[in-house]
Parts: C-alpha cells; structure tokens; sequence
C-alpha cells in the first residue's frame, strides 16, 4: 500500500465506525493498537460535533439559565455512546441523528416560549449543514444537494432571531409563516434563504437526478424558469450541478 492510499486508509479507519468494526485487512492493528484508535476516533467524533452543536444552536444558548439546558451537553451523555459506535463523521444520517438528540434534549424549552420548538428545528437545520461533509455524486443531471433541507416555519426567524440576538422581546407580531432553505457551498459556505414560489417549487422537484425538462414539468413551469431556478440554487449548494 502506498502513502496516499494508507493515508486514505487511516482517514477512513477513524472516521466511519462501521469501518473500525470490520476485520482489518489493510492496516493490521494489534488489539491494543485497535483501542487506542478507537479511543482517538471517539474522542475526535465527539469534538467534532460538539463544536458544531455550539456554532449552530448559539440562540438557544442564550435561553440557557432559564431552560437549564445547553445542546452541546449531549456529547456527554450515556445516550451518546451508541452514537459513537455507530457514526460516520460528516455524514449526512449522523448529523441528522446528532441533531435530533440536540433538540430532544432541549425540548423542555417549549414549555417556556411559543416560538422554542421553531427555533431548535432551525437550529438543528443549521446545524445538519455545518456537521456535513458528504456531498452527492456529481452525474449528468441536477440533483438535490446532501443536507439541503426546506421547512416551513409558523413563526418569523429571519425578523426574529436579530431581536432575540439583542435581548429584545417577541411578540405575537412574529407568530406568521415562513419557508426557509439551509443549504452549503463546496466552500462551506452556509445559506438560510426564503424561496420565491418558483424556486420552492423546482428546489422540491429536484429529489432524485433530474434533467431540466423533468424538474420543469414536475414544478410546473416553463424549462426557462426551472433553468434560472436551478442556476440560482447551485450557487447556494442547494443542488448540484451536472458535470
């Protein structure tokens, strides 16, 4: 095996659990050897998303004193063992998992505030794109980006989370819907935008590799359209364009 593919190898071997969990053809670690790199897998998969967990979940950090909880305080628990075991760091399955831990554990906070449970699912939304890595296979059609996600919302983030920032009060002003789109570049790059309807419409006809004529007749509108659409949601790496 040369240095690159060992390289690779080694890269592999601490970050996908289910890898470790294999026979061992490649690297040949003894028993000993084997713990100690599981021991630093772990340890790197638990930072790794912890500091994602705080990046992403920092407005409902602020509510910490009253809600008593804190997202990141996951990484700590026994419930987070499994996830160790099992994880494949970056990847688009254990940072949805790992959020969703995220927002159990903080879900007494909706006991408190109206708006608590559309503020973690943004978070969590965030988060799913700063804890991702894996991108889809570039083909001959657009497709839909990894951990591109649109929700719909019942309260106003966008207006909202500035007066949050700020310490300010929210209002029943706030209680109106909005969708948003989380996407994130090649670049790392992390978008959170309102889609017009055309773009909301092509964005949800891209599951699955398309060509342009299918989005356009799946979205219902002109090839025109579903080409600007689709050029605009490249941009942001809500889909991938075909190479």
């Amino acid at each position: 095996m040369d240095d690159r593919a060992l390289q690779d190898e080694m890269i592999r071997y601490l970050s996908d659990a289910k890898h470790r969990a294999a026979p061992q053809k490649s690297l040949k670690l003894s028993g000993e050897e084997a713990a100690k790199a599981n021991k630093f897998a772990r340890f790197l998969a638990r930072r790794y998303y912890r500091n994602r967990l705080i990046r992403s979940f920092r407005y409902s950090l602020m509510f910490a004193d009253k809600t008593g909880r804190r997202a990141e305080e996951i990484c700590d628990r026994e419930e987070f063992e499994p996830f160790l075991e099992q994880c494949v760091l970056g990847s688009v399955a254990a940072a949805r998992r790992a959020g969703e831990m995220a927002v159990a554990h903080l879900s007494p906070g909706q006991s408190l505030f109206p708006w608590w449970g559309d503020l973690t699912a943004y978070e969590c939304a965030h988060f799913l794109q700063t804890a991702t890595t894996e991108r889809a296979e570039p083909g001959r059609h657009y497709q839909r980006a990894s951990s591109a996600t649109r929700i719909r919302f019942e309260w106003a983030l966008p207006e909202m989370l500035p007066r949050l920032r700020k310490g300010e009060p929210v209002g029943d002003e706030f209680h109106r819907g909005v969708t948003l789109l989380f996407s994130r570049t090649h670049l790392g790059k992390i978008y959170v935008v309102e889609l017009d309807e055309t773009t909301a419409a092509v964005f949800d006809a891209t599951e699955g590799a398309r060509a342009v004529e299918q989005v356009a007749g799946s979205a219902k509108v002109t090839r025109q359209q579903a080409e600007e659409a689709l050029s605009n949601l490249a941009q942001i790496g809500a889909v991938e364009a075909p190479r």
